[in-house]
C-alpha cells in the first residue's frame, strides 16, 4: 500500500435513515427554514402514492406544499429542469423536495440553481459552479436504492439536442437532508431494484481504482460492497423485504458519497454515453459495462488495479488468500458477472437495444465524459470501441 500525498474529503449533508421517517419532513424543512415547497418528482411514483406520504409528512412542521411538479423523464433534461423552475418560480416556492430516483433528484439541484441564478441552465455550466447565493432548502426522498444522488455534490442533466449527459457540480448542490425511507422503496419492481443496486455497486468498484481514490471512500465503498452482495439479491426476491430495503438505501447512500470523492472511471464515461444516445437506463449500462470495465483496467494498469480488486474479492467474501493480485482481481469480475445472471439483468448491450452501428459514436463521446479522466491511465479511442463491442 502506498503512502497517502493528499486527498479531500466532503460529507453530505444530514442523512435521517428509518422506517416512516418521511412522517417528520415537515419537521426537517422548518429546521431548514423552508415555508413554500415545491414537490419534484415523476408520474409513476405520484401514481405510486409516494408523494402523498410526503405530503401527509408535512403536517409535522409548519411550512406548506405549494405544488408538485410530476414531469420528470427517467433520464431528466434540460428542458424540464427548465420547466420546474418556471413552476417554482410562479408559485413564489423558497424550498424542494425531491421524491423519486436520481432523475428527480438532480432535477431539484438543477432547479435550485436556477432559482438562484435564473436564466437558462446550460448557461451555468462549468468545470465547478459557484453560486452567487445560497440555494435553496432542498430534502431528497430517494425511492429507488442505486443513484446517491441524495449524498452527491453533482447534477447529471441530459442535453437532448446534443445527445450529451452535462455535469453541474458544487458542493451547495447536496440536498441539505437525505431522508432514507425504507418504506418509499418498497414499490420499485424487481427489474429496478436489481439495476439501481448495481448502479450503485459501480459506484462502489470504481471509486475503489479511481485515480482520485483515498482511504475514507475506501472504506465507505467496501461496506457498501459487503452490504449489497448480501442484500440486493434478497430485495430483488422480494420487494417487501424491509431489512433489505434499509441495508440496501445506507448502502447506496455510503456508495454515492464514496465516488463523489472519489469519482468513478470508464464504467460511468460509457454508461452515461449510451444513455445519453439511446435511453438505455443508467443502472441496466453499468450493470453490463462494469465488468468489462473491470477486464480493461485489470490488463490497462494491473499493478494499480489488481490489488484495489482484490479487496473487492475480499468484501464480496471470496477466498483469496493463495492467489496473486491479478487472479484475485479476476475472481472479483466473476462474481460480478454472477450477481448479474443472478439478478436476472442484460449482459450485453444489444440486449438493452443499443445498436451495432451507434458504437463509434457513443465511444467518441465517452471519451468527453468526465468520468473517463479519472480512470486509471488514459485510455485511447480505439481501445473504448474495442470495449464497447466486447460489452456488445
Amino acid at each position: 500500500m502506498g503512502m497517502v500525498e493528499w486527498f479531500e474529503f466532503q460529507m453530505p449533508g444530514k442523512v435521517i435513515c428509518a422506517e416512516h421517517c418521511v412522517d417528520s419532513i415537515g419537521t426537517e424543512m422548518d429546521k431548514a427554514c423552508g415555508n413554500k415547497v415545491l414537490v419534484v418528482t415523476d408520474e409513476d411514483v405520484e401514481k405510486a402514492g409516494l408523494v402523498r406520504h410526503v405530503i401527509d409528512g408535512m403536517e409535522s412542521g409548519n411550512g406548506e406544499i405549494v405544488g408538485v411538479f410530476n414531469e420528470v423523464p427517467p433520464n431528466s433534461e434540460l428542458q424540464v429542469v427548465q420547466a420546474c423552475y418556471e413552476k417554482a418560480l410562479k408559485l413564489e416556492a423558497d424550498a424542494l423536495i425531491s421524491v423519486g430516483g436520481g432523475s428527480s433528484i438532480d432535477t431539484a439541484k438543477a432547479a435550485a440553481m436556477l432559482m438562484v441564478e435564473g436564466g437558462n441552465l446550460i448557461d451555468h455550466q462549468s468545470a465547478v459552479y459557484m453560486p452567487r447565493g445560497p440555494l435553496p432548502p432542498h430534502i431528497a426522498v430517494p425511492t429507488t436504492s442505486g443513484t446517491g444522488s441524495e449524498s452527491t455534490y453533482m447534477a447529471v442533466i441530459l442535453d437532448k439536442d446534443q445527445q450529451l449527459k452535462v455535469r453541474f457540480q458544487a458542493p451547495e448542490l447536496t440536498p441539505t437532508v437525505a431522508m432514507l425511507d425504507p418504506v418509499m422503496t418498497i414499490t420499485m419492481p424487481p427489474p429496478l431494484t436489481a439495476s439501481t443496486g448495481m448502479d450503485a455497486m459501480a459506484h462502489c468498484i470504481e471509486a475503489m481504482y479511481s485515480e482520485m481514490h483515498q482511504p475514507i471512500s475506501d472504506s465507505l465503498s467496501l461496506h457498501a460492497i459487503r452490504l449489497i452482495a448480501r442484500y440486493l439479491p434478497a430485495a430483488t426476491r422480494n420487494g417487501d423485504d424491509i431489512e433489505a430495503r434499509t441495508y440496501m438505501a445506507i448502502a447506496a447512500n455510503m456508495a454515492g458519497t464514496a465516488f463523489a470523492n472519489s469519482s468513478t472511471t470508464i464504467v460511468h464515461a460509457m454508461a452515461n454515453s449510451v444513455g445519453g444516445h439511446f435511453g438505455v437506463p443508467h443502472g441496466v449500462a453499468n450493470a453490463i459495462l462494469l465488468p468489462y470495465g473491470m477486464e480493461f483496467n485489470i490488463d490497462f494498469m494491473p499493478e494499480e488495479v489488481a490489488p484495489r480488486l482484490r479487496m473487492v474479492a475480499e468484501a464480496f467474501g471470496l477466498d483469496v488468500s493463495g492467489d496473486d493480485d491479478v487472479e484475485a482481481s479476476k475472481k472479483a469480475v466473476e462474481v460480478i458477472k454472477g450477481l448479474t445472471v443472478e439478478l436476472g439483468l442484460p449482459r450485453k448491450l444489444s440486449e438493452a437495444g443499443v445498436p451495432e452501428d451507434g458504437l463509434e459514436r457513443v465511444s467518441r463521446d465517452a471519451m468527453l465524459d468526465g468520468s473517463i479522466f479519472n480512470n486509471p491511465g488514459e485510455p485511447e479511442l480505439e481501445q473504448v470501441i474495442d470495449l464497447f463491442r466486447k460489452a456488445y
